[in-house]
């Protein structure tokens, strides 16, 4: 019985990372040290990603009192099981996601989210926050129309200088329904760094080869 729970367990989660697309690539040198990724697919676990890369630590989100699974069409016509953010008309529910950090200092930290959404997750037209608080910047792409009211959304915001940890909060109006999510993030270290670091690999290379 156990084996045969597993089994249809493991045939979910692929089935649903076989759906699941991640549009936006990050808008760095994916080589940068100092990296994470997490990536939240619905309804296979609301709480802890389903694919994930942190070494400083477990990253989750927490959800409002009125979010729950509830299965709608995507925008191909095929019903999906979303996480459901309510409310009453013209409520506004946070959703909290706490990721943690390299706990070394750096020059700064940048965090790339991505959501798939029948509705904006910035209703107002403000990006998410973070707290520590940080700055928004462009990336260049635009919302990505699925069909119907799906859009993909991405942002990207610097925190300086980069934080033990950060919560990003989205603002999200009643009736939300959300496909995916997914955060990545880079701590940057100072320039002087990052020429000590390179320079310990040359003196370091230099020496193997003389070996």
């Amino acid at each position: 019985m156990r084996y045969v729970a597993f089994t249809l367990c493991v045939i979910c989660c692929v089935a649903a990372s076989a759906r699941a697309e991640d549009f936006f690539p990050p808008p760095w040198d994916p080589t940068l040290p100092n990296q994470t990724y997490q990536h939240w697919i619905f309804p296979v676990s609301p709480y802890e990603p389903v694919e994930q890369f942190n070494p400083y630590g477990p990253p989750f989100i927490e959800w409002p009192q009125t979010a729950h699974l509830e299965p709608v069409e995507d925008w191909k016509g095929i019903e999906i099981t979303t996480w459901h953010v309510g409310g009453e008309p013209g409520e506004i529910s946070e959703v909290n996601i706490w990721v943690p950090n390299n706990k070394e200092p750096n020059q700064y930290k940048l965090l790339h989210w991505q959501m798939t959404s029948d509705k904006s997750p910035t209703p107002s037209g403000d990006p998410p926050t973070t707290n520590p608080p940080g700055t928004s910047l462009p990336t260049g792409n635009p919302a990505i129309g699925l069909g119907g009211t799906w859009y993909v959304y991405d942002g990207l915001i610097r925190i300086e200088p980069n934080p033990d940890g950060e919560w990003l909060t989205f603002k999200l109006v009643a009736c939300t329904h959300i496909e995916e999510i997914v955060i990545r993030t880079v701590c940057v270290p100072e320039p002087a760094t990052m020429g000590l670091a390179a320079i310990g690999g040359l003196l370091l290379a230099i020496k193997r080869r003389r070996a």
